[in-house]
């Protein structure tokens, strides 16, 4: 009743197209959009570190490219739920990719932090965490700021990590089986980049893990 009365001076809206919601809508997307988001049928992608596989829950097409664009650069953090809960299902039926001892997600640099306020991976993490039961570490710290990536070629986003990653601190990630959360996946270069130094740091196995993948 609370929510239909507010709703009545501040109406609800789509995220992504703008069009009225019920108040009772949790994940701030209307069924149009929501119908859109294309899910990723195609088996896990292989990094090139090997024995590293990529899997991905949606494409990075339409509706999704428009939720991940929101939430990670408008700050409209509600469509966290709904990448989390996209994750989450993919899991369900994957279960192999939650068969770890441990989650953790790509960093950002420290002046990132400071402009986003947030780390949009790591909060995808943490939503994916509670419902295997799993813990979160921040293993991994970004020694320098470097350029996008959705604006270099392939080879470019290649040198532009290249030992952009450390373990941090003095985590002790040990034979430890880890499971690496990203928003979206194109060339894999991020992914393979922390992966490659997750594994120099002693873990067993990387499982890296996206909301999308657009290759």
């Amino acid at each position: 009743m609370a929510k239909n009365f507010i709703n009545l001076f501040y109406p609800l809206h789509c995220l992504i197209c703008g069009a009225c919601l019920d108040a009772l809508n949790e994940f701030h997307l209307c069924g149009r959009c929501v119908a859109s988001i294309q899910h990723n049928a195609m088996p896990p992608f292989e990094l090139e570190t090997p024995s590293v596989m990529a899997y991905s829950a949606c494409l990075y097409e339409g509706a999704m490219k428009e939720i991940i664009h929101s939430f990670k650069y408008k700050g409209k953090l509600p469509l966290a739920k709904i990448s989390a809960m996209l994750m989450i299902d993919y899991i369900r039926e994957n279960p192999e990719i939650a068969d770890v001892g441990v989650i953790t997600a790509v960093p950002l640099h420290k002046t990132r932090i400071e402009e986003r306020e947030f780390n949009q991976s790591l909060l995808l993490a943490h939503r994916i965490a509670r419902a295997f039961n799993l813990p979160v570490k921040n293993i991994l710290e970004k020694k320098s700021r470097t350029k996008y990536q959705n604006e270099l070629s392939r080879g470019e986003r290649l040198v532009n990590l290249k030992n952009a990653f450390k373990i941090r601190g003095r985590e002790d990630i040990s034979g430890l089986d880890i499971l690496l959360i990203d928003d979206v996946m194109t060339t894999g270069a991020t992914l393979n980049e922390c992966a490659r130094t997750i594994l120099s740091g002693g873990a067993r196995n990387v499982t890296c893990f996206t909301l999308a993948r657009g290759i």
